[in-house]
């Protein structure tokens, strides 16, 4: 039931969102639906994780959780979108992407990755699914600006454009983002090699060469936007290279393990 309103309010959030976007409202996000339903979701949403996960315990992580986990970085990223009024039509698309990802929450039970007592492993896996979270929103972004070039070429340009925010501001979004999620993602690497002494074990030795490799993707083009102004067709390149990396380091294992070979790391 818990989690049937948490999906609710995610999607009447997404709903509310889209129909300011489309009706081009530009009135204080504390008069908006969209905000107080975004909130409410992404607080019910953290309640049921606590809830279903113990962070701070011997916590039971399996693949629909950290993906939940991941939905609810995500969702934070779309009820902070709903701040600027051009972006709640791109605010919409996230906040439906968060509902879809914690649907799946405490959904399969077993097998699952059973963690030791501590908080530096807590921290390491919030930070750890936070980044991927907002490189998830950089991505989406990456397809709304493929899209929208698609569409300001054509010779109909669809309605819908006028629902999302000018490319600038999308860019400027985007690389905003990614450098959000670029500190979360050398946080969680920092505090893995420091606190987590089994970082590098053979069940674990994969995943984390994939998130450095990631890390060098999106710091290598922050660095390019930086110096070389790198932008367009580059920088969606790089964006979704680094995010496929780290959704294998962080999912590709889990699923084959987990769902393929029915086993768990304990």
């Amino acid at each position: 039931m818990r989690g049937f309103i948490v999906i609710l309010l995610y999607l009447v959030a997404a709903a509310a969102a889209l129909h300011a976007a489309r009706r081009t409202s530009t009135r204080p996000v504390l008069r908006e639906p969209s905000w107080y339903l975004a909130l409410a979701a992404v607080l019910a949403h953290a309640c049921w994780l606590v809830d279903t996960l113990r962070p701070f315990g011997e916590a039971a992580l399996g693949l629909a959780d950290s993906a939940s986990l991941m939905g609810l970085a995500i969702g934070i990223g779309g009820a902070l979108a709903l701040l600027a009024p051009r972006f709640r039509g791109a605010a919409a698309v996230v906040l439906i992407l968060a509902a879809l990802l914690a649907a799946g929450t405490g959904n399969l039970p077993h097998p699952r990755e059973v963690m030791p007592r501590g908080w530096p492993l807590a921290v390491h896996v919030v930070l750890a699914m936070g980044a991927a979270g907002m490189f998830t929103i950089a991505a989406v972004f990456v397809v709304l600006l493929a899209l929208q070039d698609s569409e300001l070429r054509s010779k109909r340009p669809a309605g819908w454009l006028a629902a999302l925010p000018p490319v600038e501001s999308l860019e400027r979004a985007l690389f905003s983002v990614i450098s959000i999620g670029t500190a979360a993602l050398t946080l969680a690497i920092v505090v893995g090699l420091l606190f987590v002494t089994n970082l590098f074990q053979q069940h674990l030795v994969h995943k984390t060469t994939l998130a450095i490799v990631a890390w060098v993707i999106f710091a290598s083009l922050l660095i390019g936007r930086w110096r070389y102004g790198w932008r367009g067709r580059k920088a969606a390149r790089y964006t979704i290279a680094g995010f496929v990396v780290l959704a294998i380091a962080y999912f590709g294992s889990k699923f084959v393990l987990e769902i393929l070979l029915g086993q768990h790391w304990g």
